[in-house]
């Protein structure tokens, strides 16, 4: 009795470890790639004027897409919001991908306080594995 008993967790034990292996190789943990920038290269906006980007994607398998948002340095400080601006999603696709002068979020609001913003771009890819990004503007 004690050898079938031996015999059978031994073969559990087998079982599980070899299911385990091949699971493991197909998950996607690779997060993805992006180089982003904005076509005006001084970073200097007005009021009214709409924010354009250059970009180049990449993933291992396969992206998904890029989460735009926009806070003013007040805001990150805790202070008021500024301009608040809905998330802006670029639906992205393949293993590489690329934007040419592209606009993002909407345009610039004519009210809006003048100085220091920030960009966030959160680029997925299908697995959900994210990157995020960040570029400084200033409008004024």
């Amino acid at each position: 009795m004690k050898q079938v008993t031996r015999f059978l967790s031994m073969l559990i034990a087998v079982v599980l470890l070899s299911s385990c292996g091949s699971d493991d190789e197909s998950v996607d943990l690779i997060k993805p790639t992006a180089d982003i920038r904005l076509t005006r290269e001084s970073g200097f906006y007005t009021p009214g004027s709409s924010i354009l980007i250059d970009a180049e994607f990449t993933d291992d398998k396969a992206l998904k897409e890029c989460q735009v948002t926009i806070a003013s340095a007040r805001s990150l400080k805790g202070w008021d919001t500024d301009w608040d601006a809905e998330m802006d999603k670029i639906l992205l696709n393949g293993q590489d991908f690329s934007l040419n002068g592209t606009r993002v979020l909407e345009d610039i609001p004519v009210d809006i306080y003048y100085g220091e913003y920030q960009l966030s771009f959160k680029v997925l890819d299908e697995a959900n594995n994210y990157s995020i990004y960040t570029i400084d503007i200033v409008i004024e």
